[in-house]
């Protein structure tokens, strides 16, 4: 069933945005990069819990710190700027200005593309560090 949801959304993409090579390897570097943050907190905060009530806690917070409240799907000019520097402290948004700059949605200045590569790159090898050296691991 997910996969079918990957394929229409590619297809849907290729139609509509008609990226080039160099565009599709970003939008997949990132996607990639938001799939391993996404993981490795998962990963850390499920080896925290002990219920299962926990975990779907979890999950709701951060699916909404993830993916509703940054720009995911609008263009990050659309919040006002006094609520904009909240937005950055979610990590999809500097994927989500990624993707929309690399798609053309957004003008975004070079200078703010590198620096959100560098802070999601960042936030990717921290989280998979903290998923290393601070989960809980246990015999069941």
């Amino acid at each position: 069933m997910k996969k079918i949801a990957v394929v229409t959304l590619v297809v849907l993409m290729a139609v509509f945005v008609h990226p080039g090579a160099i565009q599709a390897l970003e939008l997949m570097a990132v996607m990639l990069m938001m799939f391993t943050t996404s993981v490795t907190l998962g990963f850390t905060l499920s080896t925290f819990t002990s219920d299962i009530v926990q975990s779907f806690a979890f999950s709701g917070l951060i699916s909404t710190l993830f993916t509703t409240l940054p720009p995911v799907y609008y263009p990050i000019t659309y919040i006002p700027l006094p609520f904009r520097y909240l937005a950055y402290l979610s990590p999809t948004t500097y994927a989500g200005e990624i993707a929309q700059s690399t798609t053309g949605l957004l003008q975004v200045s070079a200078v703010s593309v590198a620096l959100a590569w560098v802070v999601l790159a960042a936030v990717t090898i921290i989280f998979g560090v903290i998923a290393v050296t601070k989960a809980r691991w246990r015999e069941v």
